[in-house]
């Protein structure tokens, strides 16, 4: 066979993979890229929700919400952030006191629901039809309906209620309240208070682990955080942190962490879930309160209400890699789709 010949068989090859090499080359070009989740952060003084880019680490927006805003959760959709706000009298209920729903692409107040009085933390059902409020000068739980835009039950809890958490399969509502140093218990089948349990002095924040199996409550004057079986409502073990005042904290996305913002003592302490072991106490901002996770585990981001600021952890170093400015009295953070 000549080469003339040989090269003219190869021809259909060498096509065939040039063919092949442009379609790669098209398809990581024209195929769009998921877009990193906003980090969403109240700042209770300023009044305002300044919008993180979680990819640059950059703000991409503020949003003026009304008074006190401190709770903040985003839905399971990724199209509404939820945003708990308090009027200055604390002692009646006022035109102030709301959850109000942001639109996440117009990033514009679309809704407002009724709460009760001083509503400060909440949770947002998985399905997006209930919210769950602490009303901490009342003593009381609201259970609000989204869509009729209604409170459909007001339930007596704790002294000073404040931590709302809800477990992943929905059933359970945890509220901490910090004088009476009592976690209560909601069936939301039911619509009811089923169970009260005590824990360390001010109890602050819960967080339910991924299985939903264990839940982690926060005592700031405690300075521990204590391990609740969820199955029974009882408390296994309380872990000291020493030099801390735990108030935030929330569990990695595999489970096998628990971070927990120590508020006063300006750092974030990082547990194995499994040992309770304290693995690193790493200093931020601060007063950090309210703190999340980003979904895929690898960033731990507190709102810090002292410097007003972000911290940003590296969970693979433990170590801060950004620090973003915030607005005043920065106190929630969640994070969510664009």
């Amino acid at each position: 066979m000549s080469r003339t010949a040989g090269r003219n068989e190869l021809r259909p090859y060498n096509l065939r993979r040039n063919a092949a090499d442009f379609l790669i080359s098209f398809l990581l070009f024209t195929v769009p890229v998921a877009a990193a989740p906003l980090a969403w952060v109240s700042n209770e003084l300023a009044g305002t929700v300044t919008v993180i880019d979680t990819a640059t680490d950059k703000v991409v927006g503020t949003v003026n919400v009304g008074s006190r805003p401190r709770g903040i959760e985003v839905s399971a959709d990724g199209r509404r952030v939820y945003v708990a706000l308090s009027d200055l009298d604390h002692n009646v209920q006022g035109p102030g006191d709301a959850i109000v729903a942001l639109d996440t692409a117009t990033r514009k107040v679309v809704a407002r629901f009724d709460a009760g009085s001083n509503p400060e933390r909440f949770a947002l059902s998985r399905d997006g039809s209930r919210l769950y409020a602490s009303n901490e000068d009342a003593g009381t739980a609201t259970v609000t309906d989204v869509k009729r835009q209604k409170v459909v039950a007001a339930l007596v809890v704790g002294i000073e209620p404040e931590g709302v958490a809800l477990s992943p399969d929905g059933r359970w509502v945890y509220v901490t309240a910090e004088t009476s140093n009592t976690v209560s218990v909601i069936d939301t089948r039911a619509n009811k208070v089923v169970a009260s349990f005590l824990v360390d002095p001010r109890p602050r924040a819960a967080a339910f682990s991924p299985d939903g199996k264990r839940a982690w409550v926060t005592a700031e004057i405690g300075g521990t955080v204590s391990v609740i079986d969820t199955t029974r409502h009882q408390v296994l073990k309380s872990i000291p942190i020493p030099g801390s005042h735990p108030v935030g904290v929330v569990v990695s996305p595999d489970g096998r962490r628990v971070y927990v913002a120590n508020g006063h003592g300006n750092a974030v302490a990082v547990l194995d879930a499994m040992t309770g072991k304290l693995l690193a106490n790493v200093p931020v901002g601060k007063r950090p309160w309210g703190i999340a996770v980003t979904r895929d585990g690898k960033k731990i981001y507190t709102a810090n209400g002292v410097s007003n600021d972000v911290s940003v952890l590296d969970a693979a170093t433990l170590k801060v890699v950004a620090t973003i400015p915030a607005g005043q009295g920065a106190w929630g953070v969640a994070i969510g789709p664009r």
